[in-house]
């Protein structure tokens, strides 16, 4: 069977202006404008795009980019999803498409066909890309906020 060809879509940085208001309503994408701040200093999202083997399409023109892929699996897991499907429920999300700055994000289908795509250089690649991340947050932050009795301290 072959895969319909549909334009390619990538993550790009958001446009949001936010405005603070009180809401009996609390939401667990509430944290999410945060996560992507702290992505975009990072520079994940370039990061993701230069990592070999990640994007498994043959053409590149069509379909979702790597960048945009894993943007959906981190705003999925760090905001209480626990499954792909979960992954695809952002859609229904009102803040989380304009923060990927997409119309949709990928299927279940989609993520589970690009995960299994990725091979051991693409995963030791991310493996690597998330110690740098690490470090690059250890740097930044105070010890006394990852450290408990002068030893660091780690999940």
């Amino acid at each position: 069977m072959r895969q319909r060809d549909t334009p390619s879509v990538t993550k790009r940085s958001p446009r949001i202006r936010f405005e603070f208001v009180a809401s009996q309503k609390q939401s667990t994408l509430g944290g999410l404008p945060a996560l992507e701040a702290l992505a975009q200093q990072f520079d994940l999202w370039q990061k993701i795009r230069a990592l070999p083997g990640l994007d498994p399409r043959t053409r590149t023109s069509h379909g979702y980019s790597p960048e945009l892929i894993v943007a959906q699996l981190i705003y999925c897991f760090c905001s209480g999803g626990a499954s792909l499907a979960d992954a695809e429920r952002l859609n229904d999300e009102p803040l989380v498409r304009p923060l990927a700055r997409v119309k949709k994000f990928a299927d279940p289908t989609q993520l589970g066909q690009w995960l299994r795509q990725q091979s051991d250089t693409s995963i030791a690649a991310l493996w690597n890309l998330n110690a740098e991340f690490v470090q690059w947050v250890i740097d930044r932050a105070d010890p006394a906020r990852w450290t408990y009795a002068g030893r660091a301290e780690a999940f």
